[in-house]
Protein backbone atom coordinates (compact mmCIF):
# COMPACT_ATOMS: atom_id res chain seq x y z
CA UNK A 1 0.00 0.00 0.00
CA UNK A 2 1.17 3.55 -0.66
CA UNK A 3 2.73 5.39 2.26
CA UNK A 4 1.22 8.73 3.18
CA UNK A 5 3.30 11.81 3.84
CA UNK A 6 2.53 12.09 7.51
CA UNK A 7 4.38 12.17 10.79
CA UNK A 8 1.83 9.72 12.16
CA UNK A 9 2.05 6.06 11.12
CA UNK A 10 1.25 2.52 12.22
CA UNK A 11 4.65 2.04 13.87
CA UNK A 12 4.11 5.02 16.13
CA UNK A 13 0.59 3.87 16.94
CA UNK A 14 2.01 0.51 18.02
CA UNK A 15 4.40 2.32 20.38
CA UNK A 16 1.53 4.27 21.90
CA UNK A 17 -0.54 1.10 22.26
CA UNK A 18 2.42 -0.57 23.99
CA UNK A 19 2.63 2.38 26.37
CA UNK A 20 -1.07 2.05 27.16
CA UNK A 21 -0.69 -1.70 27.75
CA UNK A 22 2.29 -1.06 30.02
CA UNK A 23 0.26 1.43 32.06
CA UNK A 24 -2.55 -1.11 32.39
CA UNK A 25 -0.13 -3.79 33.57
CA UNK A 26 1.45 -1.41 36.09
CA UNK A 27 -2.01 -0.46 37.35
CA UNK A 28 -2.90 -4.12 37.80
CA UNK A 29 0.36 -4.70 39.69
CA UNK A 30 -0.35 -1.73 41.96
CA UNK A 31 -3.82 -3.14 42.58
CA UNK A 32 -2.41 -6.59 43.39
CA UNK A 33 0.17 -5.00 45.73
CA UNK A 34 -2.53 -2.96 47.45
CA UNK A 35 -0.73 0.29 46.57
CA UNK A 36 -3.65 2.71 46.50
CA UNK A 37 -1.53 5.78 45.68
CA UNK A 38 0.14 4.25 42.61
CA UNK A 39 -3.14 2.71 41.50
CA UNK A 40 -4.68 6.19 41.62
CA UNK A 41 -1.77 7.65 39.62
CA UNK A 42 -1.97 4.91 36.98
CA UNK A 43 -5.72 5.31 36.80
CA UNK A 44 -5.32 9.04 36.11
CA UNK A 45 -2.70 8.32 33.44
CA UNK A 46 -4.98 5.75 31.82
CA UNK A 47 -7.81 8.28 31.70
CA UNK A 48 -5.53 10.57 29.70
CA UNK A 49 -3.73 7.98 27.55
CA UNK A 50 -6.62 5.72 26.56
CA UNK A 51 -8.66 8.33 24.62
CA UNK A 52 -5.49 9.45 22.83
CA UNK A 53 -4.84 5.90 21.63
CA UNK A 54 -8.46 5.44 20.52
CA UNK A 55 -8.41 8.71 18.58
CA UNK A 56 -5.03 7.86 17.05
CA UNK A 57 -6.27 4.47 15.88
CA UNK A 58 -9.32 6.08 14.29
CA UNK A 59 -7.09 8.69 12.63
CA UNK A 60 -4.78 6.04 11.18
CA UNK A 61 -7.75 4.13 9.78
CA UNK A 62 -9.17 7.33 8.23
CA UNK A 63 -5.80 8.13 6.65
CA UNK A 64 -5.42 4.61 5.27
CA UNK A 65 -8.96 4.75 3.86
CA UNK A 66 -8.25 8.15 2.31
CA UNK A 67 -5.23 6.72 0.49
CA UNK A 68 -7.32 3.84 -0.85
CA UNK A 69 -10.15 6.17 -1.85
CA UNK A 70 -7.72 8.43 -3.69
CA UNK A 71 -6.19 5.47 -5.51
CA UNK A 72 -9.64 4.19 -6.49
CA UNK A 73 -10.58 7.63 -7.83
CA UNK A 74 -7.37 7.76 -9.88
CA UNK A 75 -8.01 4.28 -11.30
CA UNK A 76 -11.59 5.17 -12.25
CA UNK A 77 -10.35 8.30 -14.01
CA UNK A 78 -7.75 6.26 -15.89
CA UNK A 79 -10.36 3.72 -17.00
CA UNK A 80 -12.68 6.51 -18.22
CA UNK A 81 -9.84 8.10 -20.17
CA UNK A 82 -8.89 4.76 -21.74
CA UNK A 83 -12.50 4.10 -22.76
CA UNK A 84 -12.80 7.59 -24.24
CA UNK A 85 -9.58 7.05 -26.19
CA UNK A 86 -10.88 3.72 -27.53
CA UNK A 87 -14.13 5.34 -28.67
CA UNK A 88 -12.19 7.99 -30.55
CA UNK A 89 -10.20 5.30 -32.37
CA UNK A 90 -13.33 3.42 -33.36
Amino acid sequence: MAETNTVFNAEKLEKVQALLQSLKEDAQKADADGDMFMLSVYNDLLHVCSPIVVKSLARLEREENAVLNKREKEMRKQVREERAAQKLKA
